[in-house]
């Protein structure tokens, strides 16, 4: 009941406000414990998401998300086969692993869809939105649900080398949404009266590029440290946290500015999510399903997409995938991962047929379903799946 409850207020309050009215709701009436509610405000999850908005703050702060969003739109300008430049793609797909929140994402989408640069709007639709599948695939605070399932996971579950592990299981969909990617942008015509002049990089400044080059080179660092924890041991949260120390001792991230930068808001409500999840997955009855449950999670998600908000989806599937891994003593992290895998993908195949207009949830399920690249997605899905080793 509380479960529905929350689910009916989401539309009409702030999502913080519900989120937290839930998690009052359970300590009153004892549903759970505060230990168990605090799941993800405790864990070395926090301090990871911390250090990772640093680092995106501070390219936002220095120009280094500029610059990139400026090679992307000079490659988008040469999109024939002639063209020696790297696809617009690989450029998109670093910006959108520096804007964690999806807020940020989707403004600067609209910006991007929006820029006449050929003569179809549906190929920067599926430039862009391939893009954010890619960095979803490959960063995991590309997106704040990829770092609640850390948060799911016993000891915060950066104990057990996620962010490698992470990698290593969903390059085959990375690779495949970086080729379409580039092929929808080398077959797009420009526009019959569109012919820009390649935009110039403005000169940086010597202090704002000194501050590009240490901010790049903390990210990568950041990085290879979390690709080489086995070697050095020391946690990825610890990591981000010296690399957001890093770049507030060289003045790189003024205090304020990473204050007015970070999504305080969704920080709270990933950081209080885990532990409600956790919570109502341990109070639904134990449902019985066989090895296939997770194999129906693509047409499940695909349901939920139509009749609710992304946000809830996820819960929603975070929920039953929790419950299923403890009711059958599956691994959660190979549970979840997947669950996770087939919400991305879900996302990006309704994310392709938004045109801006006003349509009805419904219009936009059908217009998703009709076009060849949902039906090639689930393929790709299915044949990852059996690569994963369902």
């Amino acid at each position: 009941m509380a479960l529905l409850l929350g689910l009916w207020m989401i539309p009409s309050l702030p999502r913080i406000f519900s989120i937290l009215l839930a998690l009052l709701a359970m300590r009153l009436f004892d549903l759970a414990s505060t230990a168990l509610l605090l799941t993800g405000a405790v864990s070395d999850v926090a301090l990871w998401w911390l250090g990772s908005f640093a680092v995106c703050v501070a390219a936002q702060q220095c120009g280094l998300l500029g610059v990139l969003w400026a090679y992307a739109l000079r490659s988008l300008q040469t999109p024939g086969v002639q063209g020696l430049r790297p696809p617009a793609v690989l450029w998109l797909t670093m910006v959108f692993s520096l804007l964690p929140s999806p807020m940020q994402a989707s403004r600067w989408t609209r910006s991007f869809c929006l820029a006449p640069w050929c003569a179809s709007p549906a190929v920067s639709r599926d430039v862009v939105s391939a893009a954010q599948l890619a960095a979803r695939l490959a960063w995991l605070p590309a997106h704040p649900v990829n770092l609640m399932l850390l948060a799911l996971l016993p000891m915060g579950g950066l104990d057990r080398f996620v962010p490698a592990h992470w990698v290593l299981s969903t390059w085959p969909l990375l690779l495949l949404a970086l080729v379409y990617a580039t092929y929808a942008q080398w077959r797009a015509p420009l526009a019959p009266d569109f012919a820009p002049p390649v935009p110039e990089l403005v000169p940086v400044p010597q202090e704002d590029r000194f501050a590009m080059q240490c901010t790049g080179a903390i990210a990568v660092v950041l990085v290879l440290m979390v690709a080489l924890q086995p070697f050095h041991g020391f946690a990825p949260g610890l990591v981000s946290l010296l690399a957001m120390v890093a770049l507030f001792a060289l003045k790189i991230l003024p205090p304020q500015s990473y204050h007015r930068g970070v999504d305080w808001q969704l920080f709270v409500i990933a950081t209080v999510l885990p532990g409600l999840i956790a919570s109502f997955a341990a109070a639904l009855p134990a449902w019985s399903l066989d090895a296939g449950g997770t194999f129906l999670a693509l047409p499940f998600l695909f349901f939920l997409r139509m009749v609710l908000p992304p946000g809830v989806t996820i819960v929603a599937a975070l929920v039953l995938a929790v419950s299923w891994s403890s009711t059958h003593g599956h691994d959660l992290l190979n549970t979840a991962l997947s669950v996770l895998v087939a919400f991305h993908l879900v996302d990006f195949m309704f994310c392709r047929n938004t045109a801006g207009s006003a349509v009805t949830r419904w219009q936009l399920a059908w217009n998703t379903l009709r076009r060849p690249v949902t039906w090639g997605t689930c393929a790709a899905y299915y044949a990852w799946a059996g690569w994963y080793g369902w």
